[in-house]
């Protein structure tokens, strides 16, 4: 392979790894952004539940 071809494979080998990185990042955000609103609506359904059986609304 000459020079201008291994240039190339290594260019789009790099933005290959890039991108993917980008989405494996983009996805563990997405997954941290999904649990801590789970978190938050668990706790707003205790309460609303606590409010109902106990009648303290």
């Amino acid at each position: 392979m000459n020079n201008k071809g291994f240039a190339i494979s290594t260019i789009l080998y790099g933005l290959i790894l890039l991108m993917s990185l980008l989405l494996f990042l983009w996805i563990g955000t997405m997954s941290f952004s999904r649990e801590s609103n789970n978190d938050f609506v668990n706790e707003i359904e205790k309460e609303l539940n606590e409010c109902v059986f106990d009648g303290t609304c």
